[in-house]
């Protein structure tokens, strides 16, 4: 393997590794504000039965 080979491995690797945590990022996000609007918004006797806001992850993960 080159030393371009390597250098070019190298610089794929840090932008999947940049992906990834920007990735994990949002989904912390909309996992907090799931969350934040659960307890804003529904009634504390829907909380209590276990409902919660959720958001489709389709083609985010």
């Amino acid at each position: 393997m080159s030393d371009v080979d390597q250098a070019l491995d190298g610089l794929y690797a840090a932008a999947r590794a940049d992906r990834e945590a920007h990735h994990t990022r949002i989904l912390g996000e909309l996992d907090a504000l799931a969350t934040d609007l659960t307890e804003t918004l529904l009634p504390p006797e829907l909380r209590a039965a276990g409902i919660r806001i959720a958001y489709n992850t389709e083609g985010i993960a």
